[in-house]
């Protein structure tokens, strides 16, 4: 395992960090619970992370009971030995969406206890506002949220501080308006074989001195064989360039996620890369695509890049998510 400082922290991140946003069943092949056999299954997948190399843990209060599955499968491992990242602003999945956002100044710090509670630790490495966007006004973010999370980092209960949005373009705004330091941002599938817009920023990110965390090679379940989950916002000729070049690798013997990942977290512009794992098996097989691909690899990776996903000229799926959530914020209020 190959390892990069994140930005200007004195995070060592592997170049392929554990998304725990799977252990909320997020995606078709996941199915985590408390039973005994699930709970084992937890721990045995966090120990074959650490058994090749894996010790940055990703998860967010949004992920249903994620933190309190992550830190079971963390309860034997010492504090000392991995890197705990999780998030403020987001959560509720399961419930009414007018209960999913709340960027105040109390919730932010009342969800850090939180989960320095769940965790059993005295300290969060990185704490990263959850897709910020969906604040009603920015300023709130500037003037509550990051002030909070920048009290608890004086306290020590958090180290760094994050931001994590859909859009690149928010994440700039962000670090321009912000005069609290942020020291690292995350960007979801804009470093994909579909989508490789957030190259477009890593200079300005590496400028203003942030650590730059690329989420979701696999395009949220989209570069698989299993297919992308049913909320999967992704325009349906994206859909189908996917299936295409899926079944393109299938007929040339090679695996559309191997190439998937290994394009995206082994990019030198960007410091770490999350997916989610949710066997070991999956996690030997995505350490392994962090490898030198074959030569029959490397022409099928440019075959399906210059055939189905360069055309597209994708730059992922905009507000697509943020425009669903005020909709069913207007029918609600509607409703009542």
């Amino acid at each position: 395992m190959k390892y990069k400082r994140l930005g200007k922290t004195d995070i060592n991140a592997p170049v392929l960090s554990f998304g725990a946003s799977v252990f909320n069943n997020f995606f078709k092949d996941a199915n985590f619970n408390y039973t005994p056999e699930s709970l084992q299954n937890v721990k045995d997948i966090i120990s074959k992370a650490f058994s090749l190399g894996i010790n940055y843990f990703d998860v967010a209060p949004w992920y249903g009971n994620a933190q309190q599955l992550l830190a079971i499968g963390l309860k034997d491992h010492q504090r000392s030995s991995y890197y705990l990242t999780t998030k403020v602003g987001r959560y509720n999945v399961e419930k009414d969406p007018t209960e999913w956002f709340d960027f105040s100044y109390q919730r932010t710090i009342s969800s850090v206890n939180e989960s320095l509670a769940i965790f059993n630790t005295s300290y969060i490495d990185l704490i990263q506002i959850h897709d910020f966007e969906f604040a009603e006004d920015i300023s709130q973010i500037v003037n509550e949220t990051l002030p909070a999370l920048n009290e608890l980092r004086n306290q020590g209960k958090v180290r760094y501080i994050g931001i994590n949005s859909y859009s690149l373009e928010k994440l700039k705004e962000l670090l321009e308006l912000s005069p609290i330091r942020i020291d690292t941002i995350l960007a979801y599938t804009h470093l994909t074989l579909d989508d490789t817009s957030l190259l477009d920023y890593t200079e300005y990110f590496r400028n203003k001195g942030v650590g730059i965390i690329n989420s979701a090679p696999l395009s949220m379940g989209l570069l698989t064989d299993v297919g992308p989950p049913v909320w999967h916002r992704a325009p349906e000729n994206v859909k189908k360039a996917a299936r295409e070049a899926n079944d393109y690798c299938k007929s040339k013997g090679v695996s559309l996620s191997k190439l998937a990942i290994h394009f995206s977290a082994t990019n030198n512009q960007i410091d770490t890369t999350l997916v989610s794992m949710s066997s070991e098996k999956l996690v030997q097989e995505n350490v392994d695509s962090l490898n030198d691909l074959n030569e029959n690899e490397k022409d099928v990776l440019n075959e399906i890049r210059e055939k189905f996903f360069i055309p597209l000229n994708y730059k992922g799926y905009g507000d697509a998510e943020l425009i669903s959530y005020r909709k069913k914020i207007q029918t609600n209020k509607e409703e009542h």
